[in-house]
Parts: structure tokens; C-alpha cells; sequence
């Protein structure tokens, strides 16, 4: 048992202190999670650093619906858009980004995302603290484990995994100039 509970410490504080090592992410290093909406590529998780930040890359195909309104109650986000342009709900108004366009998000506040153009859009989101950055894997998981199929099915899931980390999820407050862009 000692032996044990040895080797769990070491491993715990193998990954502490390879948390606080710098590195290159690397282009083409990481995996893309194939999630609804977007593609998201996690480039620095919350145990990359002391301060628990993580670093995503979005690809949002054109005429595509990324995230449904929702508030995050433990997350700040902060979207740079690297290229094409995205619509931002930030609580009842729409806003567009385009390349060179930082959208800071704090908790608390209803805000969303989509791509309502024809072109692909890129962007970096930077999320404090990161721990939800394994939402993203977590849902394509749940998705893949219950033959998720459907938009609803899909939805549900979503719903479910964003409760578990405090992410009220408001499918309800689609603005009308983004409904066209559901899935159907």
C-alpha cells in the first residue's frame, strides 16, 4: 500500500512540475475534437500553467451555428478572431468580429457564436480559468457513446455536460437573424 501511495505521489508531482515547463505547441501537433459547429483544436490545457489558462483554436465552416447562447458562471473567455468573420451575441445584441477583432467575454453575461458567411473563420479563444476546456472532448465522448444522431439527441447532451460545469445553456434566445443556421 505504501508503494502505492509512492508512486501516486510521484505521478502528481511529475505532472506539477511538467506543468510549469515551458513548450512548443507545434502546427499540425495537436488533434482537432470534431464538436458540433466547430472544429476545436485545445493548443495549451488548464494543466499547462500555474494559473490554469487555456488556449483553444476554433474553425467554424461558413453558415454555421458554433455555440447556442448560454452563461458561463465560473469562466471568463476572450475570442481572437485569426481569420474570416464571426457574430457574437453579447446578451440581447448582435455584434460582428472580423480578423484582428479581440470579443472579451466575462461570466455572468448570455453571449454566443456562429459563422454567418460563406467562409471559414479561425479563431483563438483563451479561456480563465481553463478547466472547461475538456467540455469540448467530454461532449464529442457523450456524443460518440450514445449514437447521438439527431440535433435534439445532440443538444440534449450538450445541455447536460454544460450544467455539470455550471453553463446555462439558452436555446431560446437564438436571435432571429441566426436561426436559419441551426441544424435541422
Amino acid at each position: 500500500m505504501r508503494t502505492l501511495a509512492v508512486a501516486i505521489f510521484l505521478l502528481i508531482a511529475l505532472r506539477l512540475v511538467a506543468a510549469e515547463d515551458p513548450h512548443i505547441v507545434t502546427n499540425g501537433a495537436i488533434d482537432a475534437i470534431e464538436f458540433p459547429g466547430h472544429l476545436t483544436r485545445v493548443l495549451s490545457d488548464h494543466h499547462d500553467t500555474p494559473g490554469g489558462t487555456a488556449v483553444l483554436e476554433l474553425t467554424l465552416p461558413g453558415r454555421t451555428f458554433a455555440a447556442p447562447p448560454h452563461i458561463h458562471r465560473h469562466e471568463d473567455e476572450h475570442f481572437y478572431v485569426l481569420e474570416g468573420t464571426v457574430d457574437f451575441l453579447d446578451r440581447g445584441k448582435v455584434a460582428r468580429a472580423s480578423a484582428g477583432s479581440l470579443v472579451v467575454l466575462p461570466r455572468g453575461y448570455l453571449h454566443g457564436f456562429w459563422n454567418d458567411t460563406d467562409q471559414p473563420a479561425r479563431l483563438l479563444l483563451i479561456i480563465s480559468p481553463g478547466q472547461f476546456s475538456d467540455f469540448f472532448d467530454e461532449v464529442v465522448t457523450e456524443i460518440r457513446r450514445n449514437n447521438a444522431d439527431t440535433p435534439e439527441a445532440v443538444g440534449g447532451l450538450i445541455v447536460q455536460a454544460a450544467a455539470k460545469r455550471g453553463v446555462e445553456i439558452h436555446f431560446d434566445k437564438v436571435p432571429a437573424s441566426a436561426v436559419h443556421l441551426l441544424p435541422e
